[in-house]
């Protein structure tokens, strides 16, 4: 570490000295609301660059196999029937979400041609993370309350009654009903449930209520599930009574490549006017998302932010040191997203990790390592210190986020496995994230605990 970092004592120290400057205008205007009369000088359409935006066919690179094998999924729908369920699975931004949300859009308007009244919703699970919340919003999202008279509480009633509610709006108002649940794996138990059965959890108890509305609640439309999770192996984790009654075939999204991300922003390059963007532009946003698991859905966000960044400079075209600059300020913004909801002892496991990488010369280090350096930082905050196992488990949905790899490795012949730790985001960005956590900013880092660090990872 540089010398001007070596005094600091505190992760609250670490993030006001290493903290992320964002961009800003050189001069102020004598009207600041002047923007809202003034054309835009760099986005002619800025909402194609949007996350929740839904192109045309002809703008969706790459993913024709699976469009086909989606739509082949959800056609009975059209005619009022129901759909194959289906799993799909691959990295974040592989295109899993938009697919499913392009198809269900036609499969949608194509029965509304035939007179088949098909509903649509799409659920984003991690904003849920439960199954009455995610009953609750379902029937939300299909209910029109002036034609079926029914009132969806916000809490109150209990799980069953809402069930009730949602079964009497969709056999009021629809033939067919497409569920898209994104994120699936995140309709997980609470981070303090300890020995929950599969069939317990809320994401198999929601699917097995799903699929046998009709067999049981005597629901007459169809209902056809698509569940979304990054997490490939997401269906060996369901009770085998949901395998049975959802059925789901599982379709694999592989990551985009370079080329294939540069193809995706250059059919959305009308997103800006004609001439504003520099050669390197969209090379360089494709190149960066690459390198992150070809994630197309960070491509487009960085090739919008690049944009913002050259207007907040009044720059006349978008060149690559805007590129460069979006791509350090989204890096800071995605972690601090990622990091903001994590509970607290999640929080000093990956500061625990985190310091242990920054601060040493090694990047791979064991379970038991970790939880050394984790024991060290709960208490000196007079945080509970839970057993390695419960911390182990909590880490295991950041390694599904990229954020941790874990793999069980071995010392040699006859010495038995190990579980293995390192990091795939810079440990820096991580510490001056936790770091700004009012109860994480006391965790000491200073030569003392730094020490104490070393000696672990060199036992």
């Amino acid at each position: 570490m540089a010398s001007s970092t070596e005094q600091l004592k505190t992760l609250g120290e670490y993030a006001a000295e290493n903290g992320a400057v964002s961009y800003s205008r050189s001069e102020s205007r004598d009207d600041p609301l002047s923007v809202l009369d003034e054309e835009d000088p760099i986005f002619a359409n800025e909402d194609l660059l949007r996350i929740d935006h839904i192109p045309d066919h002809d703008k969706i690179v790459g993913r024709n196999d699976q469009i086909e094998t989606v739509a082949r999924r959800l056609k009975p729908t059209i005619a009022g029937g129901s759909g194959k369920g289906t799993l799909l699975l691959g990295k974040s931004g592989s295109g899993k979400t938009l697919v499913t949300r392009y198809v269900s859009r036609e499969v949608e308007q194509r029965g509304v041609d035939n007179d088949i009244r098909v509903g649509r919703a799409i659920i984003d699970c991690a904003q849920r993370r439960s199954e009455v919340q995610t009953v609750i919003h379902l029937s939300k999202s299909l209910n029109e309350p002036d034609n079926t008279g029914i009132t969806i509480p916000s809490s109150g009633i209990a799980t069953g009654a809402y069930y009730d509610r949602l079964w009497a709006i969709i056999d009021e108002l629809y033939d067919a009903v497409i569920v898209v649940l994104d994120e699936i794996d995140r309709l997980s138990p609470p981070d303090d449930a300890q020995d929950v059965l599969p069939e317990e959890a809320d994401d198999s108890k929601f699917l097995m209520q799903l699929s046998r509305a009709g067999e049981e609640n005597d629901v007459e439309a169809s209902l056809t599930v698509v569940g979304i999770s990054n997490d490939l192996k997401y269906g060996d984790r369901l009770d085998t009574r949901v395998e049975s009654s959802f059925a789901p075939d599982e379709i694999v999204f592989p990551a985009y490549d370079a080329n294939q991300l540069g193809d995706i922003l250059r059919r959305r390059k009308d997103a800006y006017h004609d001439g504003i963007l520099s050669d390197d532009v969209i090379p360089l946003c494709s190149a960066f998302s690459a390198q992150e698991h070809g994630d197309a859905r960070r491509a487009i966000d960085l090739f919008r932010l690049a944009g913002e960044v050259a207007r907040s400079e009044d720059a006349d075209e978008v060149r690559e040191e805007h590129v460069r600059s979006a791509n350090d300020d989204a890096e800071v913004t995605r972690i601090r997203d990622l990091i903001r909801g994590c509970p607290t002892q999640a929080k000093i496991a990956i500061a625990a990790l985190a310091a242990m990488d920054e601060f040493t010369s090694h990047s791979h280090f064991k379970a038991t390592e970790l939880y050394r350096v984790y024991r060290e930082f709960a208490e000196s905050i007079d945080a509970n210190v839970l057993g390695q196992k419960r911390i182990t488990d909590q880490l295991r949905e950041y390694e599904t986020l990229k954020i941790i790899d874990m793999t069980r490795t071995s010392e040699g012949y006859g010495e038995g496995t190990y579980l293995q730790l390192s990091l795939l985001d810079e440990p820096g960005l991580l510490l001056q994230t936790i770091g700004l956590d009012d109860r994480c900013s006391n965790i000491p880092i200073d030569t003392q605990m730094r020490q104490h660090i070393t000696n672990t990872v060199r036992k």
